[in-house]
């Protein structure tokens, strides 16, 4: 499996709380975005990452990594030509960034587990409880030999599975091919632009059975496009 570090934009670690409940806001279109990173409420990170995210609380815990995939990771997702999908595609490309990761399954090895409590004894970036009482932890991992030992292990594993709603998943498909036109039209299309890449937070599929784990909205985003 393909999984890589990235550039982030992520609320200031110390605004988050401020951030989280005005989401619906920031994401409403790229204007109030841009405002949100001038005012320092929101941040793009200057360099790649992997990010370990926990959530806790009813039936348990579970963490995972957020890393950016291959868009045919979703391969799954086409087909659905709904209109509420088509104007989420819209939306998202509009916004020019994905505004939450995906959630997928994958197998992972316990060699990853060690790894990834490795990464959790350091401090968080973030720790909020919502109003449902799921507490989310995030930390983040630039060090270049945690960052080789956790892409090692993802390159062994096998391609992951969709563990997200299926429409979430169509809409991102959606938003690259609506990219992917645009880019194509205007002469410049490489293949290598971001909105070929999803952000996706990768969870051992033994954790996430019956259940579908959602990294809260505008927590960790990635940017697809050009603002």
């Amino acid at each position: 499996m393909k999984a890589l570090p990235f550039p982030c934009i992520r609320p200031a670690q110390d605004r988050v709380l401020e951030a989280l409940p005005q989401m619906g806001g920031i994401l409403s279109g790229n204007d109030a975005l841009r405002g949100a990173i001038a005012d320092g409420l929101m941040l793009k990170d200057p360099g790649a990452a992997y990010y370990v995210y926990e959530c806790s609380g009813e039936p348990g815990r579970v963490t995972g990594v957020v890393a950016i995939c291959p868009m045919s990771v979703l391969a799954s997702g086409k087909g659905d030509t709904s209109a509420d999908v088509a104007a989420a595609a819209r939306a998202i490309a509009e916004l020019k960034v994905q505004p939450r990761p995906v959630s997928l399954a994958y197998e992972a090895s316990p060699v990853m587990d060690i790894i990834l409590g490795a990464a959790k004894e350091g401090a968080s970036l973030y720790a909020v409880t919502d109003p449902a009482g799921i507490t989310h932890r995030v930390w983040e991992v630039k060090r270049e030999d945690a960052v080789a030992a956790i892409r090692a292990m993802l390159d062994q594993a096998p391609e992951p599975a969709l563990a997200d709603d299926p429409a979430y998943a169509a809409a991102l498909t959606g938003t690259a091919q609506l990219l992917a036109d645009e880019a194509r039209a205007a002469g410049t299309y490489t293949g290598k632009e971001p909105f070929n890449f999803i952000v996706a937070a990768l969870f051992p599929a033994a954790q996430v059975a019956g259940a579908e784990p959602q990294v809260p909205t505008g927590l960790l985003t990635h940017q697809i496009a050009r603002f």
